[in-house]
């Protein structure tokens, strides 16, 4: 068969069309398969920004139970009971076994909650005589006097500030005689602390008193002395104040010596504001720390709340953080504190130095994670209060066996206290390995484990109590003078009143009065010709030192006048 050329070009004029639409539909499946393509990576992208959302997401409920957790425990500490005087009622904890307040048994309050008065017949007694005017009282009928029975005495307490001018009448004497005397003579005077002062040492000591032991502020002073008619200038307060200070330093020294020999402190801090520090820039934070020892309290004022502020004061070498010896060789030292990682530092670092931390401490982590998770964790955090009671019903138990010397009876304490550890030490190893516990108990648990070897201490050292609240307490003043005060106005001021403090919190652990033992002390630096004693004088007032006829006279109120 003969095919032609027109034949062919009639043919491919006929699969033309064909040829078109199969190029169209090439082109229209690569269109597609860009498309999808497309689809497919807007797809993935649009899948790992869901699943970024989800994690943010899980983040998100995750910081917010954590938030809530933390406004839970908030809330408890501004508006919620204190856990260590938490009543029989609530879980159980150290310190507790006490009966509610309310109900049977329960404690009396108000008057006539105490068996019998007490005895005031020490304060000065003044007799006021009530009489009927012109004196007498006559027959409102026939006028003839009645005669005098006696009198009815009914005493009551007077609380009376006064504010007064005491003028010093130093007599006088001329000679009579023509022996190589003198000419004129006169008596000695009052014993002025500050020479050419205003105030007395009896103003002097108020003042500190009401200043710092009491927590008064500037302003309430000297509101309260212009209310009692002294119009007394706050710069003349702050001056005397200042230079009282200056006669206390020998003192505080001798204390701080001596409080670095003791061989057991607790040891704690808190903030302090300083408003017009040297080196400008504003208000600062400083830090006030306090170290109790046996018979001393001391306060120590500084910009830092860094290790060498505990270096310092406990004798230890900030190079080597070694203890230095005493001259009757290594010492030995145990700090009870909380976990605050200046202490453990100082602890691993130093040899012969022991940390106690406190349970009072572990304690409130276990009250807050129940109190961020009440619904789950109510009944764990009970177990954990209960266990925690027991050991320190164990602790007082040793620590009395301790005193009293009874060997079996310190051998039964050892084992109770033997077996209250032990089942936290189970208890904290149980529920570290379990899964599914809540973060804020995991967070409690975990404070236990870290702090375990500090906290299983006190058995070697039953006189010790188990908590470091003494510190907490002694701050407990300042705390209320800086809610009051704000805080100082400069450095010097900041360091006067931890001077202060100082003093009188020493004197309070000796049982003095503490306006009678500033008084004293003042007088004998009046004795001094305005200067601090010195030597035995200086020792005679130092609790430790001091005779007991002294201890004595300065336990007891000033006397009136």
């Amino acid at each position: 068969m003969t095919v032609t050329a027109g034949a062919i070009a009639a043919d491919a004029d006929a699969d033309a069309p064909l040829r078109e639409v199969l190029a169209a539909a090439l082109e229209a499946n690569e269109r597609l398969a860009r498309l999808a393509g497309e689809l497919r990576a807007e797809n993935a992208r649009r899948c790992e920004e869901n699943a970024m959302l989800r994690d943010e997401l899980a983040r998100r409920d995750a910081r917010i139970e954590e938030l809530s957790a933390e406004l839970a425990v908030l809330q408890r500490l501004v508006f919620g009971r204190s856990s260590e005087r938490a009543g029989a009622e609530a879980a159980g904890g150290a310190g507790q076994g006490r009966e509610p307040a309310g109900g049977k048994g329960g404690r009396r309050r108000g008057p006539g909650a105490r068996a019998g008065r007490r005895d005031y017949s020490h304060l000065p007694r003044v007799e006021v005589i009530w009489d009927f005017e012109g004196g007498g009282y006559c027959c409102p009928v026939c006028g003839q006097p009645f005669t005098r029975l006696g009198e009815h005495v009914v005493e009551q307490l007077d609380w009376q500030v006064t504010v007064r001018v005491v003028a010093h009448c130093r007599r006088r004497y001329r000679r009579a005689c023509s022996c190589p005397v003198p000419a004129a003579v006169t008596a000695p005077g009052p014993p002025k602390a500050i020479g050419k002062g205003l105030v007395s040492n009896g103003f002097i000591a108020m003042l500190l008193t009401e200043r710092f032991v009491a927590g008064r502020s500037q302003n309430s002073l000297v509101t309260g002395l212009v209310r009692q008619g002294a119009d007394i200038s706050p710069a003349t307060l702050t001056g005397t104040a200042a230079a009282a200070g200056a006669l206390l330093v020998p003192l505080e020294d001798a204390i701080i010596a001596w409080s670095r020999d003791s061989w057991h402190l607790h040891a704690d801090e808190t903030t302090w504001h300083v408003f017009a520090p040297r080196e400008g820039g504003g208000p600062a934070r400083w830090w006030l720390w306090v170290f109790i020892g046996p018979d001393t309290t001391c306060f120590v004022m500084d910009p830092t709340r860094a290790g060498a502020v505990l270096a310092r004061h406990a004798g230890i070498d900030e190079d080597t953080g070694q203890l230095i010896e005493s001259g009757d060789g290594p010492r030995r030292l145990v700090i009870s504190s909380d976990f605050y990682a200046v202490y453990t530092s100082a602890g691993k670092k130093a040899d012969g130095l022991v940390n106690l931390f406190c349970w009072a401490h572990i304690r409130r982590y276990f009250v807050r994670a129940g109190d961020a998770n009440p619904d789950q964790l109510r009944y764990w955090t009970e177990a954990w209060l209960e266990r925690i009671k027991n050991l320190y019903a164990a602790h007082e138990e040793l620590m009395a066996a301790w005193y009293a010397a009874a060997a079996v009876r310190l051998e039964d304490a050892y084992a109770a206290w033997d077996e209250a550890i032990g089942a936290i030490d189970e208890a904290r190893k149980t529920q570290m390995a379990a899964p599914g516990l809540q973060e804020p108990a995991k967070k409690a648990l975990a404070t236990l484990d870290r702090e375990w070897d500090g906290l299983i201490a006190h058995r070697e050292y039953p006189m010790i109590s188990l908590d470091n609240n003494a510190a907490e307490r002694a701050l407990r003043r300042p705390v209320v003078t800086r809610k009051n005060a704000n805080g100082s106005r400069n450095e010097d001021a900041a360091k006067l009143a931890a001077r202060i403090w100082t003093v009188t919190a020493t004197a309070e652990m000796a049982g003095l009065n503490v306006l009678t033992y500033l008084i004293a002390y003042l007088d004998a630096c009046g004795r001094n010709r305005g200067k601090p004693p010195a030597g035995p004088d200086l020792d005679r007032f130092l609790p430790w030192n001091a005779d007991p006829a002294d201890l004595h006279a300065w336990a007891q109120p000033p006397p009136p006048g």
